[in-house]
């Protein structure tokens, strides 16, 4: 067995015992329970592909606020000019109408006194609402990296820095399931 096809084998699980049986296909005809077998490690096969694919899908598109610099970008936590206290309810933030100025680095910090996990977003509308459906389908996608974003548990407190770079209105949500119809709002940017 070339050493390509054992790289492939491993990459996709396949034992030499699969092995075997994949090149009696080829070479001739199996019996029944085999050519069942095979089948099954086929259709393994192929489903784990599309699982890889949807999970590297799903990573690449909701990383949302990164490159959209009218949001404005991560701050630096020793720039801090102020900073934002936000309580996240059942269904809903507390202020959920916010001015900043532009150019202002400002720490939110976030205390969740409800009884469900949430998040805070900040992106625009398109980008909420994507990011929300795409939640509805994988509830359990976690966010450990994301700049714009913050999970935050039940009875805990959780921090965001956030330099607003231009003027004008940036958006926020919760995107948990079933949240971001409600638990949204509005941060206003006012020029300098």
């Amino acid at each position: 067995m070339s050493n390509e096809i054992e790289a492939l084998n491993a990459a996709f699980g396949i034992s030499k015992l699969e092995q075997r049986d994949l090149d009696n296909l080829i070479e001739g005809p199996i019996n029944c329970r085999e050519e069942n077998r095979m089948k099954k490690i086929l259709i393994a096969s192929a489903l784990t592909l599309s699982l890889l694919s949807a999970g590297a899908f799903a990573e690449e598109n909701h990383r949302s606020g990164e490159g959209n610099t009218s949001l404005g970008s991560p701050g630096d936590p020793g720039k801090v000019s102020r900073t934002i206290e936000i309580t996240m309810v059942d269904n809903h933030f507390e202020p959920s109408e916010i001015n900043v100025k532009q150019g202002e680095t400002v720490k939110f910090m976030l205390k969740n006194t409800g009884k469900k996990k949430h998040e805070m977003m900040i992106a625009t509308l398109e980008e909420l609402d994507k990011h929300a459906k795409m939640m509805k389908k994988f509830p359990d996608m976690e966010h450990p990296d994301e700049p714009n974003m913050i999970t935050v548990d039940p009875g805990k407190m959780g921090k965001l820095v956030w330099n607003f770079t231009e003027a004008g209105t940036v958006n926020f949500s919760c995107s948990m399931p079933g949240h971001s119809k409600s638990m949204h709002g509005t941060i206003e940017v006012q020029a300098k």
